[in-house]
């Protein structure tokens, strides 16, 4: 299994005077980051991108909201 610096973006409208943007960082570890997204979101496709740096990107859309997480292997 590998380490990995976990960041999870959140983006949505603005409503209630709610900051449309949520960060959250945590370490994980994971064989698999796509599954390790999936048991988490249960609506919308996630797609997978690997960066020129070897970090993971996963996003997906939830009706008005986007979320991406990014998998930076410690």
């Amino acid at each position: 299994m590998k380490n990995y610096e976990l960041i999870i973006e959140r983006l949505q409208p603005s409503c209630g005077g709610k900051d449309p943007k949520e960060v959250k960082m945590l370490t994980v570890t994971t064989d698999d980051p796509m599954a390790y997204v999936k048991s988490l979101e249960s609506a919308g496709e996630p797609q997978m991108e690997v960066k020129d740096n070897g970090d993971i990107v996963i996003s997906l859309d939830q009706g008005m909201k986007h979320i991406t997480y990014t998998f930076t292997e410690e």
